[in-house]
């Protein structure tokens, strides 16, 4: 059965060479067209083979991640490593924000990922809150403080820009998310491939000890950190921050694959 995306946040392939680099989204509500600019100087300046999916509940209605776990968006990734792997002998994968912490999830847990970029991905968040969700869940009368809807808050810069996605999301993504940083807690040593850390220096939801623990954590003889400065978390959205975010991220993945 087909899905019927909004305009603008459908899955995107991109033909190219026997390089391939898989494109993860973020979960805070946005959509495949987040990583889409990407995508094209991925494929236009290193003749990358490129598939840049739509997370499952994404990209429809934000009713559709009622429910959604963890699991279900390894399976899209690995579904996506799949496809790639069909006429590329080398795959790299990008992530920003949850779609980092899948990436490096699928490095640990899989050993078949060539490179990693990650940008603004959550080991530790600045809403304290969010690593209490599994406990409060399991106490009933607490239970009902969590609430049904969070709100999607998107800069009108980047609103202005055209940008598709969700206004809200279900507390469901908060559990999928702590799921995801407890089991990359356990994993993170297993990263062995070269990696590439990038966070604003303003990230409004990640904490800023996030990516060094990512950084000091993984057992990657390659591994670069950078801030950009005054960035904050949607970096490949912002207007004065995402050229270098890009160039940086270009240039590490050219140098690793070459």
């Amino acid at each position: 059965m087909s899905i019927e995306y909004l305009k603008g946040a459908e899955p995107l392939y991109l033909k190219g060479s026997e390089v391939g680099c898989l494109l993860l989204h973020g979960a805070g509500g946005g959509t495949a067209w987040d990583l889409k600019e990407f995508a094209g100087l991925l494929n236009q300046r290193l003749g990358l083979t490129v598939w840049l999916p739509t997370l499952k509940g994404f990209g429809t209605k934000p009713e559709d991640l009622l429910g959604i776990t963890l699991d279900d968006w390894i399976a899209d990734a690995k579904s996506g490593m799949d496809k790639l792997r069909q006429t590329c002998k080398t795959v790299v994968v990008v992530g920003h924000s949850v779609g980092g912490l899948l990436a490096l999830l699928l490095a640990a847990e899989s050993g078949d990922v060539q490179a990693l970029v990650v940008w603004s991905t959550p080991l530790r968040v600045r809403d304290k809150r969010v690593p209490l969700l599994s406990a409060i869940s399991r106490i009933p009368l607490l239970r009902r403080a969590i609430p049904e809807r969070i709100p999607a808050v998107v800069p009108e810069e980047i609103r202005q820009q055209g940008w598709v996605g969700y206004d809200w999301i279900p507390s469901d993504v908060g559990f999928a998310l702590v799921d995801g940083i407890k089991r990359l807690e356990r994993s993170l040593r297993s990263v062995r491939c070269p990696i590439a850390i990038m966070q604003g220096a303003r990230d409004s939801v990640v904490s800023e000890d996030s990516p060094r623990m990512i950084h000091d954590g993984v057992a990657s003889s390659v591994k670069e950190l950078w801030f950009i400065e005054d960035a904050d978390h949607p970096m490949m959205n912002e207007i004065r921050h995402k050229d270098e975010l890009f160039s940086r991220s270009l240039a590490f993945i050219e140098q690793v694959i070459r």
